[in-house]
């Protein structure tokens, strides 16, 4: 396979890259909220605090949830400019971007707690270390916590592999309608792992046929952004006061499909949840000057974005409640959570930005 798909520039009609400027407003405080949820459902002790933990255990999915589509918005809009531009994608310079932007920090962290586990202060199970270093712990059921959120990160990575291939072999118009059909295909998918199956919950909520339509959803508001602002109905009635209130009412009634049934919650749910997101992600872009776009773009939060991998990868590691684990009590956690992750991007992080425009065209 070569690297590049040289195809004639973008034809009217065909998927054309998002009309936004170089910084993508409100995508690092959107960021910043995800991390954030994570945070909160994470510096909860559920044996301490069992019924404050069951009110708010599962919003860390939803930043997950978030973190998805925002990835497959700005992948799909940095493919679709670059498409645009060149008519080309070039996969090697993105892997090679990819990989100076993840791999770093995120294999520091892995080395960190491999050595604590060598040196008996936590403990790890068996696989762990495999699948962790390559990026398969989506599909490792039975797993420390101390690695357990890295599934997330497995999810991500093979979504980098499979998402540029794919607009490479068939062209981005063709892979935006595959997209689409993944969004109406993963609740099947996730039915099917549950009624015949017999799936766990893990796996309905980890593995990536399942969640993938999380990622589509982003990359489908990259390839239907434009069109979407060119309909006046639909730009009179985003701009509505009450607006914002749609995504959130959507997210509450994907959290209640979880009191009815964990069927519900993960072949229904799941969708609704994907729904809100898409919604919410294309409010707070594309009305930056509202009053909640207006606080995704404050300071705090911009600087919390820009944080938001490293502390991701390190709040695992002090945001543990296992017996056998570092035990760091609330609130020095959460203080111990983002002291490291400003380590992690000032000297990991940051070193390897430079690299990256070796690899851009």
């Amino acid at each position: 396979m070569t690297n590049t798909l040289e195809n004639p520039p973008l034809e009217p009609g065909s998927v054309s890259a998002p009309n936004l400027p170089k910084r993508i407003p409100s995508l690092d405080g959107l960021r910043a909220i995800s991390i954030l949820l994570v945070i909160v459902a994470h510096a909860v002790d559920p044996v301490a605090y069992p019924r404050m933990y069951s009110l708010i255990g599962h919003v860390g999915n939803y930043g997950v949830r978030i973190f998805f589509l925002i990835s497959g918005f700005l992948i799909s809009t940095l493919l679709l400019t670059e498409y645009q531009k060149h008519g080309s994608i070039s996969i090697k310079n993105f892997y090679a971007r990819r990989t100076i932007r993840i791999f770093p920090a995120f294999y520091f962290y892995a080395g960190v707690v491999i050595l604590l586990a060598y040196s008996g202060w936590i403990k790890l199970y068996p696989g762990d270390i495999f699948h962790t270093l390559t990026y398969t712990m989506n599909y490792h059921q039975d797993r420390a916590w101390y690695f357990n959120h890295t599934w997330s990160l497995s999810v991500e990575e093979q979504f980098y592999l499979i998402w540029p291939a794919l607009m490479l072999a068939i062209s981005p118009l063709r892979a935006m309608r595959v997209a689409a059909a993944m969004i109406f295909a993963a609740p099947l998918i996730r039915a099917i792992m549950y009624f015949y199956f017999d799936s766990t919950p893990t796996a309905l909520g980890r593995q990536f046929q399942a969640v993938a339509d999380a990622l589509a959803c982003g990359c489908l508001l990259a390839g239907s952004y434009n069109r979407l602002g060119e309909s006046s109905t639909y730009v009179r009635w985003q701009q509505h006061p009450l607006y914002p209130l749609l995504p959130l009412t959507l997210l509450a009634a994907s959290g209640l499909t979880y009191k009815i049934g964990m069927p519900f919650y993960y072949i229904a749910g799941q969708s609704v949840a994907n729904a809100a997101c898409f919604l919410l992600l294309d409010y707070a872009v594309r009305c930056s000057q509202s009053p909640t776009g207006t606080l995704l773009n404050a300071r705090v939060f911009s600087f919390i974005g820009a944080w938001s991998y490293s502390l991701y990868l390190w709040q695992e590691l002090f945001l543990d409640y296992e017996p056998t684990g570092l035990r760091v009590p609330f609130p020095l956690n959460v203080v111990c959570s983002f002291a490291a992750a400003l380590f992690s991007y000032y000297f990991i992080e940051r070193v390897f930005f430079g690299l990256r425009h070796r690899f851009s065209r």
